[in-house]
């Protein structure tokens, strides 16, 4: 069995469902989505993620943009007031991701900036 893997922002604004299908949103930004895909993607169930999307739709947050075959399709709507506050607040836990792995990785170098297995003997 597969467990739902958080990302940053479900770990700085709560880890729920609801949070989760709008993280890969976030993250699909640019993308056109399927709920089929999104619930597998999320480990979602299927009524679950319809749900969730008709949520979204009636708050502006996700709108319908094409259909492929019987699939309707949604994208985020980034006209949204409060989507444009989550695309920042997006960027910004990527950005914390970037610096908190910069610290990770340089935690044992050495003053010159060298880590200690590429300092080389004089």
């Amino acid at each position: 069995m597969k467990h739902r893997k958080w990302g940053a922002f479900c770990e700085t604004y709560g880890a729920t469902i609801e949070n989760g299908v709008l993280e890969y949103l976030l993250e699909n930004q640019d993308l056109d989505v399927a709920v089929g895909d999104l619930a597998k993607e999320t480990l979602v169930s299927r009524p679950k993620a319809y749900d969730i999307i008709k949520e979204f739709e009636k708050k502006g947050f996700v709108v319908k943009s094409r259909v492929v075959g019987k699939t309707q399709l949604y994208r985020l709507n980034k006209e949204n007031v409060r989507v444009k506050i989550f695309l920042r607040n997006f960027q910004e836990c990527l950005q914390l991701i970037v610096e908190e792995h910069a610290e990770n990785r340089f935690a044992g170098s050495s003053p010159t900036g060298l880590g200690v297995a590429s300092a080389k003997p004089f």
